[in-house]
């Protein structure tokens, strides 16, 4: 166990040893496995952590802090896994995460997918559950469980001839089995083996950290070895007892019409070596030169970028014993190799093992571990082990190459060469979302950054759980990082539904002819379904003032189920009326909610012609119904008509309201502008009446658009004898804006002098609406604005016109200056020059004309595509003296667009405005206001405001600058 307390905040130091329980002052202990936690390579893992001894039923996960740590064998500090912080998750390591269920019941345990060897070690939970802590230590290994083959598994062999049994370890980790072989003799024979008939070789890494292993044995039976079994008896960390796998042997006589000719044979041979065996004898085991068996860089020789790895070499069976290796490498697109390591066996003395033998480096990427050993033969031996750190910009493609001298060798030297390939394997960091609350009826943008891999070809997948999504994803181009290595950024844009929530998005990453994928996943915990509004229902249909009413209206097809529902009349909630509003109703075939709200009052005549609006408020956007209540016996208009509905400019206009069921007849019409009265062009026709003793009658308004009326209202005001106030209707008569002409420069006179005073003119035309912004240069310094001019005029068109002017005095280095106009148009945001270059003796001429001489040209910039209905915004604060800590709400008209096809965000300074935020439709489809109302801080005397509207083709946005009082 590990014990250790203190306040909250501080890390927790352990007191005993390593451990599983850690308690503060007695309230609080964290409980974790005492003993090493054993799992297999691959599996998804979860990391007990029990928290106890706490006050409350639950834990309120709001008040509880949880970080994750990892200490490796090979690192000096902890790095942090996970953290839980305030119910927020952030995990450090893909695919980490903790249930927030199983949290408030005091379990903290840590799930970690396709657990990796890198990642066994000590794990530290520490736990804040306000005001105390604490923390436990539980320990990690990760192994791989061998695969074991036995072949053949059965042998059929003539007496006194060789076979060889393989026993083969695939995938095992960590490195260390024990290999025996056994001979069962159904004669209770001996049921050793002999050492020299084994050969067991030295383990090889494969590319995913594991290992294998293979051991023959020699088999020369004679006739009594007939049914004999031999067995490979393999021990490993992750067998729970030895594994054994047989081979029978099955043992044959030779031929029998043979049998003379092989003893005479036999005869013979040892009468010669009675003669000659001796010397020979002699000859073979002390004197015969023999050459080295050279077994080179075995092994995987593609390795990963920085993760070291090992290659072996073996030079075997060779005498007499002096014999000199050396390696070289030679760098991709280097002509000279360079000498890294050279090993003699004469400066060496004779070991047994490798684990006696010094690791030798002369570079920074290579150390070798190489010895020499003895054989019983009579022969040498010379394994050697290259451990390499890989680095993909030094190593990759790189020759490495050994040669070997010896004097038995027929080349001398031998040598032995194999390229090298550094691979740097994909990392994928945690994908992320466009919006925080996706929503079924806007399209979400997932992306996910890839980078530190090499080379380029990388391979790129989208997967819904385990199926690989039929949308094409969005592919960077690969560009090359500050490390040398690199990233691409992928995105895909998805439409979610229903059956899409609890769903995991993945992005799969792996390089071109590698299966090692890589992956980075985001699940859909929920989605927002907007509430559908209705239209309101008044019972009684035709209200009268003094008689009770009641608006109701139906709100369904949304969820979750929490939503607000209030009632406005005009820009003020309804508080003295009797509101009714039903619980939420789950629909149990779609999963989504709906419910009713009634508002129940008696109208009084100042209530005619007033809207009555609903509004839902759903996951910090603001759903909006209005009801304009008509009272009997009061006049009713209808709302503005233009004709033709599209208005241009310089083309007639007609305006059109009608004005039913007022009497007496006498009515006052009043058409105005803004604040304007427009007389001009305005009629009333003369009051009819009808059946039931009630008038009516119309009133239009002529006009011809002009550039003066682009961003304004146009309204009509009624007065009746029965009114307490007049009834007014509004529109806009969505005129779009429009970049101006520019003409080229003139200059006045044409041939100036030295000391002469020069006019440059240019002409605009045709823009919508009138502010302009205009600069002068001279070459690249800009002219006083003092000289400069603009007149706007509205033209015969409708469109603003107006001619820019600067005037200088010249001097002698003017000549051959370039002089440039920039027109800057705000409401379209575009951005027009003009160049001109000044020559003076009557050598003046406009580069429009000289475009071979100069080499400049005309440019129109743009910030963004020029489009003719190219909204804009502006913001207004329609709080008067703002104040810090009071509501402030600020407005903006989107011109041409609808609340469902924009999506608005307001920002203080870089940070998003999540609440407060309302958009509703204008009733004659013009566009929409949007507004935000929140309470600005000290801090914020004079913030930026900023309001963002997106479609799916574009984007624009306004900025304001907040000063509080």
């Amino acid at each position: 166990m590990a014990w250790a307390g203190g306040s909250a905040g501080q890390r927790c130091l352990p007191l005993l040893a390593l451990g599983g329980l850690l308690q503060l002052a007695e309230t609080l202990q964290v409980l974790m496995g005492s003993t090493p936690q054993i799992v297999l390579l691959n599996d998804n893992i979860s990391i007990p952590c029990t928290i106890s001894e706490y006050s409350t039923e639950e834990l309120d996960i709001k008040k509880v802090g949880v970080t994750w740590y990892l200490k490796t064998p090979r690192a000096d500090q902890e790095e942090k896994v996970f953290t839980f912080h305030a119910g927020d998750h952030i995990p450090h390591r893909n695919g980490a995460s903790m249930s927030d269920s199983d949290l408030r019941r005091g379990n903290a345990a840590l799930s970690l997918p396709q657990i990796q060897f890198k990642e066994a070690g000590t794990y530290t939970c520490q736990v804040i559950v306000t005001p105390f802590d604490a923390q436990g230590t539980a320990v990690l290994e990760v192994v791989a469980q061998p695969t074991v083959s036995l072949s053949p598994k059965e042998v059929t062999i003539e007496s006194d001839k060789e076979k060889t049994l393989s026993c083969e370890i695939n995938k095992f980790y960590p490195n260390l089995v024990d290999i025996n072989w056994m001979k069962i003799s159904k004669n209770n024979q001996d049921s050793s083996v002999t050492a020299e008939d084994i050969c067991t070789g030295a383990s090889v890494e494969n590319e995913d950290g594991t290992f294998n292993v293979t051991s023959k044995l020699r088999l020369q039976p004679s006739l009594q070895d007939n049914g004999n079994v031999y067995r490979c008896i393999v021990s490993h960390k992750t067998f729970p007892a030895e594994l054994l796998l047989n081979s029978i042997l099955t043992v044959t006589a030779p031929r029998s019409d043979s049998s003379i000719l092989i003893g005479v044979v036999v005869g013979t041979i040892i009468a010669c070596i009675l003669v000659l065996g001796l010397g020979v004898f002699v000859y073979d085991k002390c004197f015969k030169k023999i050459p080295p068996t050279i077994i080179a860089f075995i092994g995987n020789v593609e390795m990963k970028h920085l993760e070291d790895t090992s290659l072996h070499c073996q030079f075997s069976g060779f005498r007499p014993k002096p014999i000199t290796v050396a390696f070289f490498l030679k760098k991709y697109q280097q002509e000279q190799k360079e000498t890294i390591y050279c090993w003699n066996s004469e400066k060496d003395v004779i070991q047994r093992d490798e684990e006696s033998a010094a690791l030798l480096s002369t570079s920074k990427n290579f150390q070798f571990q190489i010895y020499l050993k003895s054989l019983d033969n009579g022969t040498f031996e010379v394994p050697c082990i290259i451990h390499i750190s890989p680095n993909v910009h030094e190593l990759n493609k790189a020759e490495l190459s050994l040669e070997i001298t010896h004097e038995a060798l027929p080349q001398h030297p031998a040598i032995e060469i194999t390229e090298l390939k550094v691979i740097a394997v994909p990392v994928l960091d945690p994908i992320l979302c466009s919006t925080d609350v996706p929503r079924p009826d806007e399209p979400i943008t997932l992306t996910c950054r890839i980078h530190s891999f090499f080379p380029e070809t990388i391979e790129l997948a989208w997967y819904k759980d385990d199926v690989q999504l039929p949308e094409k994803p969005f592919i960077s181009d690969v560009t090359r990082g500050p490390d040398g290595l690199l990233f691409c950024t992928s995105s895909l844009i998805l439409h979610l539904g229903v059956k899409d929530i609890g769903r995991r998005f993945i992005c799969k990453a792996n390089l071109k002819g590698s299966h090692q994928y890589k992956e980075s996943s985001w699940k859909l915990e929920n989605l927002i379904f907007t509430p559908k509004v209705s239209n309101i229902v008044c019972e009684p249909s035709i209200p009268e003032s003094g008689e009770a009413i009641t608006l109701s209206c139906q709100v369904t097809d949304y969820h979750p189920a929490q939503c607000q529902v209030r009632w406005m009349r005009g820009f003020e909630e309804l508080t003295k009326a009797a509101i009714k509003t039903q619980d939420p109703q789950l629909d149990n075939a779609t999963n989504l909610y709906h419910r009713e709200s009634q508002v129940t009052f008696t109208p009084e005549p100042e209530d005619h012609a007033v809207e009555f609006t609903i509004e839902v408020i759903h996951c910090n956007r603001t759903t909006k119904k209005s009801y304009p209540l008509m009272l009997k016996g009061f006049p009713r208009i209808t709302s503005i008509v233009l004709s033709p509905n599209d208005a241009e400019y310089g083309k007639p206009l007609s305006l059109t309201c009608k004005i039913m069921d007022f009497y007496p007849n006498v009515i006052q019409v009043r058409w105005f502008q803004e604040n304007d009265e427009i007389k001009k062009g305005s009629s009333i026709h003369e009051p009819k009446q009808d059946t039931r003793g009630l008038f009516c009658t119309s009133s239009a308004l002529q006009l011809i658009p002009s550039a003066r009326d682009y961003g304004r209202k146009i309204g009509i005001m009624v007065m009746h004898k029965t009114l307490t106030k007049p009834i007014t209707k509004n529109v806009y008569l969505k005129l779009p804006a429009k970049s101006p002409a520019v003409s080229e420069i003139r200059a006045t006179p044409a041939s100036p002098k030295v000391n002469e005073t020069v006019c440059l003119e240019v002409s605009i035309s045709d823009f919508v609406p009138e502010n302009i912004k205009v600069a002068w240069y001279k070459d690249w310094l800009e002219l006083p604005k003092d000289n400069h001019n603009i007149d706007t005029q509205i033209g015969k068109n409708g469109l603003c016109f107006s001619t820019l002017k600067t005037q200088f005095t010249t001097n002698a280095s003017d000549n051959g200056k370039m002089f440039r106009c920039e027109v800057i148009h705000p409401e379209t945001n575009s951005c027009t020059e003009k160049r001109f270059i000044l020559k003076f003796d009557d050598f003046s001429i406009s580069t429009g004309d000289i475009p071979t001489l100069t080499g400049y040209q005309n440019h129109t910039l743009s910030l963004r595509p020029i489009n003719q209905e190219i909204n804009t915004l502006k913001i207004e604060c329609i709080t008067s003296n703002p104040k810090a800590g009071e509501d402030v709400t600020l407005l903006c008209f989107v011109r041409g667009w609808t609340t469902e096809s924009t999506y608005v965000s307001w920002f203080k300074g870089k940070y998003p405005i999540e609440d407060g935020i309302e958009n509703t439709d204008c009733e004659d489809e013009s566009g929409f206001i949007t507004s935000v109302t929140f309470k600005p801080e000290e801090q914020d005397k004079e913030c930026k405001i900023r309001c963002e509207v997106s479609t799916e083709e574009d984007s624009f946005e306004d900025s304001y600058i907040l000063k509080l009082a």
